[in-house]
Protein backbone atom coordinates (compact mmCIF):
# COMPACT_ATOMS: atom_id res chain seq x y z
CA UNK A 1 0.00 0.00 0.00
CA UNK A 2 2.87 2.40 0.75
CA UNK A 3 4.28 1.97 -2.76
CA UNK A 4 0.90 2.89 -4.22
CA UNK A 5 0.71 6.03 -2.06
CA UNK A 6 4.23 7.01 -3.10
CA UNK A 7 3.36 6.54 -6.77
CA UNK A 8 0.24 8.68 -6.32
CA UNK A 9 2.32 11.41 -4.68
CA UNK A 10 4.88 11.25 -7.49
CA UNK A 11 2.13 11.49 -10.10
CA UNK A 12 0.60 14.49 -8.35
CA UNK A 13 3.95 16.27 -8.22
CA UNK A 14 4.58 15.57 -11.89
CA UNK A 15 1.10 16.79 -12.84
CA UNK A 16 1.70 20.02 -10.91
CA UNK A 17 4.99 20.58 -12.79
CA UNK A 18 3.31 19.97 -16.14
CA UNK A 19 0.52 22.42 -15.34
CA UNK A 20 3.06 25.09 -14.40
CA UNK A 21 5.09 24.75 -17.64
CA UNK A 22 3.20 25.71 -20.83
CA UNK A 23 5.74 24.05 -23.14
CA UNK A 24 5.68 20.83 -21.17
CA UNK A 25 1.88 20.89 -21.12
CA UNK A 26 1.78 21.38 -24.89
CA UNK A 27 4.24 18.55 -25.45
CA UNK A 28 2.23 16.21 -23.25
CA UNK A 29 -0.99 17.24 -24.99
CA UNK A 30 0.51 16.51 -28.40
CA UNK A 31 1.70 13.09 -27.27
CA UNK A 32 -1.72 12.22 -25.85
CA UNK A 33 -3.37 13.40 -29.08
CA UNK A 34 -1.05 11.20 -31.18
CA UNK A 35 -1.80 8.19 -28.98
CA UNK A 36 -5.53 8.81 -29.28
CA UNK A 37 -5.27 9.01 -33.08
CA UNK A 38 -3.33 5.76 -33.16
CA UNK A 39 -5.91 4.08 -30.94
CA UNK A 40 -8.74 5.33 -33.15
CA UNK A 41 -7.01 4.00 -36.27
CA UNK A 42 -6.55 0.61 -34.61
CA UNK A 43 -10.20 0.51 -33.55
CA UNK A 44 -11.33 1.33 -37.09
CA UNK A 45 -9.09 -1.38 -38.51
CA UNK A 46 -10.46 -3.96 -36.06
CA UNK A 47 -13.98 -2.87 -36.94
CA UNK A 48 -13.33 -3.32 -40.67
CA UNK A 49 -11.78 -6.73 -40.07
CA UNK A 50 -14.72 -7.83 -37.94
CA UNK A 51 -17.26 -6.76 -40.58
CA UNK A 52 -15.48 -8.73 -43.31
CA UNK A 53 -15.98 -11.98 -41.42
CA UNK A 54 -19.76 -11.80 -41.58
Amino acid sequence: MTNNKQQTTNNQQLAAKVLEDPLLLRSLSEQVYELMLLDLEQQLERSRTYRRRF
